[in-house]
């Protein structure tokens, strides 16, 4: 065969990228390998797709695991897929079977099914023999059903199998002492065997202050031990529109947040002051810290849960705090201590971790690869929903595979990723929380000018300044990110648009609010009118004396006539 044939028999076959995991990443990763004319081949080891939402009745080590009380942390139309949104009919804060089902319809929907392997498991990712020229990987790969394992050969990976399936447990003095249960969050499925226990939960992040909000509930006491303390945000805001509505907006992204901190300081405490509630972090004010609960506030002030700060020293059936006070007779420890990240079925050399910062190009590639054809998806503590960035990660390592998208040197990654570590150690503690932490509009944005999509405010300032002041005043919604340059959708515009009417569709249960704005404000218009009506009678008094030539007999009369008048008119 010549070279000119051998090259045009690459050219038409198709790169065969490997997804590992069927989650919201993985869903969207092979979404869009099929949209950059890729094949992909999707390994998930359940049976299902949906990843962590997948919920089961008992946890599995290896395997992400939620509670049944679990909710969505943002809102629907700011967790959606940029080109599928959420059906209106969905509550706006969905329960993991809500969320569960709108994977499945994306599935349905891009038929995605056809390309995923369940009940299938990686063994292992490595470099191909001819890495150096191809960037292929081989990829191992086991059957569960028939416990048979196999080898197969990909030019491209996206792993896009989360980060909460791995337990962080922390050393604490003690512990080993300690007679009573002691369980991660990964582990809690509901208050079922807690009833009328002692509990310390350990941590007070978002999975910590709902697990310890439901046990106060059935649980004797709950007691909550924190290091740093926290900001509490509940899911809603004025007028009870959901928060991220708010707070995720390209004109809030405009004001920069030093000066913007002591009216975020002063918003923040208008419900409750953190304080006086024993949350509130100590140090300068920042947003580093914040959590999202409906209930923990509440449970405190009920007496239910007790915040106290962090552990010294376990005993048989005590702990010290540092403080030194104690809690005594305790059943339980919930360790809510989040989850570590590592890649088993990679080599180590593949992402480089030093003190829990991985040495990723924007939290995505490998900075140590000569080749970059595989793609971390998901490695990311955000500020915002999680879902828009997964599929923004997905789209960019989709269009890098395919060739339409250049990623700088290996140099300059380099540098750009040790720059950041200097800079994360400089400014947080080195723990994955920090090191993963990012802003989702502004991290997507980012991303989606990598590959051309961010949309041009200024053209639709210019052509449609209506629909400017939505996509700058109103909520990011994932579909900004579809309007304009590669991937864009004929369905964006119609979607922002339509954000509001399908925020309060699922809410309009009955005929509610007819009539109560009638007679509202009829006490203050009698009391308007009366008081110009009195002034005007005392006002014709004083001209009228000030007149000689007037009857004083009638000046005298007019306040007896003015009084009787507005006794009439009384309600």
């Amino acid at each position: 065969m010549t070279g000119e044939k051998m090259h045009n028999k690459i050219q038409m076959t198709k790169k065969k990228v490997c997804v590992i995991g069927a989650g919201v990443a993985g869903l969207a990763g092979i979404k869009n390998s099929l949209d950059e004319g890729m094949e992909p081949v999707c390994f998930e080891k359940d049976d299902e797709v949906g990843g962590l939402w997948n919920y089961k009745d008992e946890s599995k080590e290896g395997d992400p695991s939620i509670y049944n009380s679990c909710s969505i942390n943002t809102s629907k139309e700011m967790t959606c897929y940029s080109d599928f949104p959420i059906p209106k009919e969905f509550p706006n804060f969905m329960a993991h079977r809500h969320f569960k089902r709108y994977l499945k319809l994306y599935a349905e929907h891009f038929k995605l099914r056809n390309y995923i392997r369940f009940r299938h498991v990686i063994v292992r990712v490595e470099q191909a023999e001819d890495f150096e020229e191809s960037g292929r990987w081989v990829v191992t790969y086991k059957n569960i059903a028939t416990n048979s394992t196999k080898k197969d050969t990909f030019d491209c990976v996206m792993v896009c199998n989360g980060h909460l399936h791995e337990p962080f447990i922390p050393t604490f003095k003690g512990l080993s002492n300690f007679t009573g249960r002691v369980l991660h969050t990964h582990d809690y499925k509901d208050f079922r065997g807690f009833e009328g226990k002692r509990v310390l939960v350990i941590g007070i992040g978002n999975s910590a202050s709902d697990v310890a909000s439901e046990l106060s509930r059935h649980a004797e006491h709950v007691y909550m031990s924190t290091r740093t303390g926290t900001y509490v945000i509940q899911r809603t805001t004025d007028h009870g529109v959901p928060f991220d509505h708010k707070a995720m907006t390209r004109y809030g992204l405009t004001v920069p947040f030093w000066l913007m901190k002591p009216f975020a300081f002063k918003r923040l405490n208008s419900r409750f002051d953190h304080t006086k509630y024993s949350l509130a972090p100590n140090g300068k004010f920042g947003l580093s810290v914040v959590t999202i609960s409906d209930d923990l506030p509440t449970r405190i002030l009920y007496g239910t849960i007790t915040v106290k700060p962090n552990v010294k020293e376990f005993a048989a059936n005590n702990v010290t705090f540092e403080d030194g006070t104690i809690a005594d007779n305790l059943d339980v420890v919930i360790l809510a201590t989040g989850f570590k990240f590592s890649f088993p079925f990679l080599d180590d050399s593949v992402v480089r971790i030093e003190n829990h910062f991985p040495y990723l190009h924007e939290l995505v590639f490998p900075v140590d690869l000569s080749r970059s054809t595989l793609a971390i998806i998901g490695l990311v503590q955000p500020f915002g929903a999680l879902p828009p960035i997964l599929e923004m990660q997905t789209r960019w390592a989709a269009r890098v595979f395919s060739g339409n998208c250049k990623l700088p040197p290996a140099s300059v990654m380099k540098s750009m990723a040790t720059k950041k570590h200097e800079f994360m150690k400089r400014h947080f503690p080195e723990s994955p929380k920090y090191c993963l932490q990012i802003h989702a509009v502004t991290y997507v944005d980012k991303i989606a000018g990598l590959i051309g999509c961010k949309p041009n405010l200024t053209k639709y300032f210019f052509t449609s300044p209506m629909f400017w002041f939505k996509l700058f005043f109103g909520p990011a919604a994932p579909p900004q990110w579809r309007l304009d340059g590669p991937g864009k959708w004929d369905g964006a515009r119609q979607a922002i648009e339509h954000v509001d009417e399908k925020t309060w569709f699922p809410l309009e249960t009955r005929r509610a609010g007819e009539g109560t704005t009638k007679g509202l404000y009829d006490g203050w218009i009698w009391l308007i009118s009366r008081s110009v009506l009195f002034s005007s009678v005392i006002f014709g008094v004083y001209w009228l004396k000030t007149h000689k030539d007037i009857n004083t007999e009638s000046i005298r009369s007019l306040p007896v006539q003015a009084i009787s008048l507005l006794k009439q008119w009384a309600p």
